[in-house]
């Protein structure tokens, strides 16, 4: 995704040349990105998905988790929710915060609205001058939409950008005049794609960066080595080696190619050119599940409640794909609403969860058990409580996130989403062998810090409360009947459990090459140029160095 969008950049200036190695195959104008509610075509496709695994975290989860990645141009912008959102201006400024000068609110705002066309009511927040299409989250609309943004304000109003707090109706990554997804290809490759000075290479899968060492400790990339065809091949570069793979195979490359932390590439037979224990390290994910409810109140003053049941059976996913060019149709809805929210603000025993993790922490702190840039991330996080910063995200979905176990083709359902947007606990990823085919082992150390598994459960409790909220309440016909994952679940032991079994992930992994000061960590300075290297950068979200909460 952002390498496209930085040799679309890049290759402005007619005196760079610049080429884009992708590991997965071109997949332009396939259906299966470019229309959208298409994951069943996408997730868990060996064409179009990278489908991680994490490892089994005994004690903690009861199974692995998939972390679905787009495979193909475009990355996962190709595949993900196109829900187009901005984090918070606390989570902005902790990058500063965290030794990096220049990183802010303000600079953040100026560049994103670079990236943006908003086909909507113009404001001081966004832009129509730039190339990606944002247009408003609905272009098929239910009473669904209305009911689900009433029961949601009632307990949450929206509050002024860049105040990411309350609810709001998002924007949708979508070409508001063919209904079809823009991204990364679309906007910045396409159009491009005549330049003689960027060239594009797909399935070309990269070993390694390649290196020469200097007299002072530091290496220089000449070029990298990559897979094409069955062959290895090699590629040469007199400038600069950008890396946007991704916050899992950006360490991967960089741990093959010798940078990285000494005991990890020991192991895997790689030997070590830079010295970087920071590689890998700090790993930080959204953590995602929800609750189904049926949807037992079909019309709502005539209108039907529309939801993406439908594309569940065949006959009627052949109907509702031809609707989608007229805008019309399942394969138009989008994803109801969302609030971004701080504990206090959900939970009555939020005083008391604070004051504990509060205790616990700066203790660890005092007792000097935790590593200087986590210490350092963990007091911002702390700040960010007390000033009831939004770290918790709420959300509706018009249709099951799972299928039910009987299918009824007459039969709707709502899915009221919640996710942990600022995690305590941190997890790895590492290689465990030189093979560049082989995925790396990823360890997310899921609910290693319990404070977030005992938010998660206040949550649910939270989003009961929301489903028994007029109007919503109506459409689900005053029962809101759990079908998924289950409703007997009552005590905090019982939800805990329940959630270690059905606990996933919003697939935004961040933290594995974070830029932070050297002595905190750090993978890569504020100008995300690689530790020890004079001309290596990171330019995809394995950068971020504390999570935000955005899409």
């Amino acid at each position: 995704t952002a390498g496209l969008a930085l040799a679309a950049r890049l290759s402005e200036d007619t005196t760079l040349s610049v080429l884009v190695l992708e590991a997965g195959e071109a997949n332009l104008n396939e259906k299966a990105h470019l229309v959208p509610r298409q994951r069943s075509m996408q997730f868990n496709n060996p064409k179009f998905d990278w489908a991680f695994n994490t490892m089994t975290l005994l004690g903690f989860l009861a199974d692995l988790i998939v972390l679905c990645r787009g495979k193909g141009l475009g990355g996962s912008s190709a595949m993900n929710f196109l829900v187009w959102n901005k984090p918070a201006r606390e989570y902005l400024e902790s990058f500063g915060h965290l030794g990096n000068e220049g990183w802010n609110w303000e600079r953040f705002a100026e560049y994103s609205k670079k990236a943006e066309r908003f086909n909507m009511q113009n404001t001081s927040w966004v832009s129509r001058s730039a190339e990606n299409n944002i247009t408003g989250a609905h272009v098929f609309t239910s009473p669904l939409d209305s009911c689900v943004f009433v029961s949601f304000n009632l307990w949450f109003r929206g509050s002024d950008w860049p105040q990411v707090h309350g609810t709001s109706m998002f924007a949708s990554t979508l070409d508001p005049k063919t209904h079809l997804r823009a991204y990364a290809t679309t906007v910045y490759y396409e159009p491009n794609a005549s330049r003689i000075n960027l060239t594009v290479l797909v399935s070309a899968h990269v070993i390694k960066v390649n290196t020469k060492a200097n007299g002072d400790g530091t290496v220089t990339a000449i070029g990298a080595s990559f897979l094409c065809g069955g062959s290895v091949h090699e590629v040469f570069c007199d400038k600069e080696v950008c890396l946007a793979a991704g916050a899992i195979m950006t360490p991967q490359i960089l741990e093959l190619s010798g940078i990285g932390d000494p005991n990890v590439q020991e192991k895997a037979g790689v030997q070590t050119k830079v010295e970087l224990p920071g590689v890998g390290a700090n790993v930080q994910e959204h953590l995602w599940s929800g609750i189904i409810y049926e949807v037992k109140q079909h019309k709502v003053d005539g209108r039907e409640v529309n939801t993406l049941d439908p594309l569940l059976f065949p006959e009627e996913a052949v109907k509702h794909a031809a609707l989608h060019p007229q805008g019309k149709g399942a394969l138009n809805l989008a994803t109801v609403c969302l609030v971004f929210l701080p504990l206090a603000a959900i939970s009555r025993d939020a005083e008391r969860l604070q004051r504990t993790v509060s205790e616990t922490i700066l203790s660890n702190i005092r007792d000097g058990k935790y590593p200087s840039g986590l210490q350092k991330q963990y007091e911002i996080q702390l700040r960010h409580l007390e000033q009831n910063v939004p770290s918790l995200e709420v959300m509706c979905s018009p249709g099951p996130i799972v299928p039910p176990s009987a299918l009824d083709v007459n039969k709707k359902h709502v899915t009221i989403g919640f996710a942990l947007n600022s995690p305590f606990s941190r997890g790895t990823i590492h290689i465990t062998s030189k093979d560049p085919l082989a995925h790396p082992e990823i360890d997310p150390h899921v609910f290693e810090e319990h404070v977030d598994l005992q938010t998660l459960v206040e949550l649910v409790k939270f989003c009961r409360t929301l489903a028994m909220t007029e109007p919503l309440k109506d459409i689900l016909g005053g029962e809101c009947d759990e079908i998924w994952p289950a409703a007997n679940t009552e005590t905090d032991e019982q939800i805990e459990d329940q959630l270690r079994n059905v606990v996933s992930t919003s697939y935004h992994t961040v933290g594995s090459c974070s830029m932070l000061p050297l002595e905190d960590g750090g993978v890569v300075d504020s100008r995300l140029k690689v530790y020890h290297t004079t001309n290596v950068r990171v330019v995809d979200l394995s950068i971020v160095p504390l999570h935000i909460g955005s899409h």
